[in-house]
């Protein structure tokens, strides 16, 4: 395979995303698994009762959360966290660190929400390399989460409100 399509060097880092396949489809199809069987029409309305329902379920979900960020980006932070242990840092100022770990060393760059790693730069989470920097440089790891994952842009794509069909029927 060329190593454009699975080098982090050479990967976009616009999505924000570290998964190198894409499973939509299959998740899709195992969604609509007892619709698929039906006729056209009905086939349409099961699936939008299905994501009205999915909709609503998300956004009553999102409302109990507590922070800023995503629950499942809170637990890889505390991973990063945990896997910070093995890293020591140098600050060389001016928000750029050194950080070894493991006989490796990488560039951290506070300001450029950045790391030789590649890790934050492809998927706007802080990497373990950045989470030792965190506590000489008395940040916050949420707070350099990138946007995508918030609690609000979660909310906004579940915002929309899907209606329900009269019957025709009647």
């Amino acid at each position: 395979m060329d190593p454009n399509t699975w080098v982090r060097a050479f990967q976009n880092d616009f999505p924000k995303c570290d998964i190198l396949l894409n499973n939509v489809c299959e998740v899709f199809n195992k969604y609509i698994l007892e619709a698929r069987e039906l006729p056209i029409l009905s086939l349409i309305m099961t699936i939008k009762k299905q994501l009205m329902t999915r909709f609503y379920n998300k956004r009553e979900e999102a409302e109990t959360w507590d922070g800023t960020v995503c629950p499942k980006i809170k637990k890889r932070l505390e991973k990063n966290d945990e896997l910070s242990a093995t890293c020591h840092a140098s600050n060389a100022g001016d928000g750029i660190f050194q950080v070894d770990n493991k006989g490796r060393s990488y560039i951290m760059d506070i300001k450029a929400l950045s790391c030789t790693c590649k890790r934050w730069d492809l998927n706007g989470i802080p990497c373990h390399h950045f989470m030792v920097c965190c506590k000489d440089e008395i940040i916050e790891p949420e707070d350099l989460v990138d946007k995508c994952y918030s609690i609000a842009s979660f909310l906004k794509a579940y915002q929309p409100i899907i209606m329900p069909d009269r019957d025709d029927r009647e």
